[in-house]
């Protein structure tokens, strides 16, 4: 059987990684400041593999981080990823020849049986524990309270009030409580079956690293594109916008928005107002003296949703703007209204 090197994907590869950062790079994970420079220093055009490989082989080589750790964060997240193949009734997968990484980024190579074996142990015992129907990947949430309460002492239920709030998944709670995800998951079982706490799926955390790559859609469906040096903002936009069918490409490098905008041509643009280096005003304004981009429908992101801000929006150009925090019905009318003709 061949080696691993790593893995990512699946329904929360974000999550997964922050969780397994967290428990096995402390250090890293808990240096807020720190760990938003590294992740600002990654661009998403050298990436030779993904974000979260780069990341990790980076602090090993700057002594960051110590190898046992990394060693036991990349194992504990491919055994979860096999873990959760074992529940996949259709699994996609697209085998790419051209990724190569050079011998000397590879952090070290894993002998496949040493995480393959160990998942299907653990799955075995998932489903022996009367677990198999149910996910890891899915959060706790107190359904009644009431009921809860009469069945529990107040220091477990004030517990529970305080894990169970929906957001955190059962993996994400019992490396947080170092427990064994299978025999904690198990404790909880019986309380799932009263229906005092249910199982409610979660979405993955936004990606802090977004590479500009078009999400397909259907071929003949209306590219959209959002220039924002947020990768929260573009992973919000884009979760919402593919939902509804449209194409969407992500940029987070305003200072390459230009070059990659007109590579892209898409039907729609959106623009952040404020961002490093480069405001969505010059670029609107900029895309304007374009012919290919003097007809199409651009919208202004601003926080700030003034009438002096109104006034310079149109004065430039744009089409539209859209206030901060991005709501998802307005987001959507927007689009529609602009390419409802596409």
């Amino acid at each position: 059987m061949g080696r691993l090197i790593y893995g990512t994907g699946g329904e929360h590869s974000v999550r997964r990684w922050r969780r397994n950062l967290a428990a096995y790079l402390p250090n890293i994970a808990t240096d807020a400041a720190y760990l938003e420079t590294e992740i600002r220093s990654v661009s998403s055009d050298t990436i030779k593999f993904c974000w979260e490989y780069e990341l990790i082989r980076r602090w090993l080589v700057n002594g960051k981080a110590e190898r046992d750790g990394v060693m036991k964060m990349v194992n504990n997240i491919l055994t979860e990823i096999f873990f959760d193949l074992n529940q996949t009734i259709e699994i996609t997968f697209h085998l790419n020849s051209k990724v190569n990484i050079p011998l000397s980024e590879q952090i070290f190579l894993l002998d496949a049986n040493q995480v393959i074996v160990p998942a299907w142990q653990q799955w075995q015992n998932w489903v022996s524990l009367k677990l198999g129907d149910r996910s890891p990947n899915k959060a706790p949430v107190i359904r009644s309270s009431e009921q809860l309460q009469e069945k529990t002492s107040p220091k477990t239920y004030a517990a529970f009030s305080k894990l169970f709030n929906g957001r955190n998944t059962l993996r994400d709670l019992s490396l947080q409580l170092k427990r064994d995800l299978n025999q904690f998951s198990s404790s909880l079982l019986p309380y799932i079956q009263q229906g005092y706490i249910d199982l409610v799926s979660v979405a993955d955390l936004p990606a802090p690293i977004s590479p500009p790559t078009v999400i397909q859609c259907d071929d003949k469906s209306p590219l959209v594109a959002c220039v924002d040096d947020s990768p929260l903002i573009c992973e919000t936009m884009a979760t919402i916008l593919k939902k509804a069918g449209y194409q969407f490409i992500c940029i987070t490098e305003p200072l390459k928005a230009i070059a990659k905008i007109l590579a892209a041509k898409p039907d729609l643009i959106f623009l952040d107002l404020v961002m490093p280096n480069a405001n969505g005003y010059e670029i609107c304004a900029s895309l304007r003296k374009l012919s290919l981009f003097r007809q199409t429908p651009i919208i202004i992101v601003t926080s700030n949703d003034g009438m002096m801000e109104r006034v310079r929006t149109k004065m430039v150009g744009a089409s539209d703007f859209i206030a901060k925090p991005i709501n998802s019905d307005e987001l959507l009318n927007l689009t529609n209204k602009y390419l409802s003709s596409k």
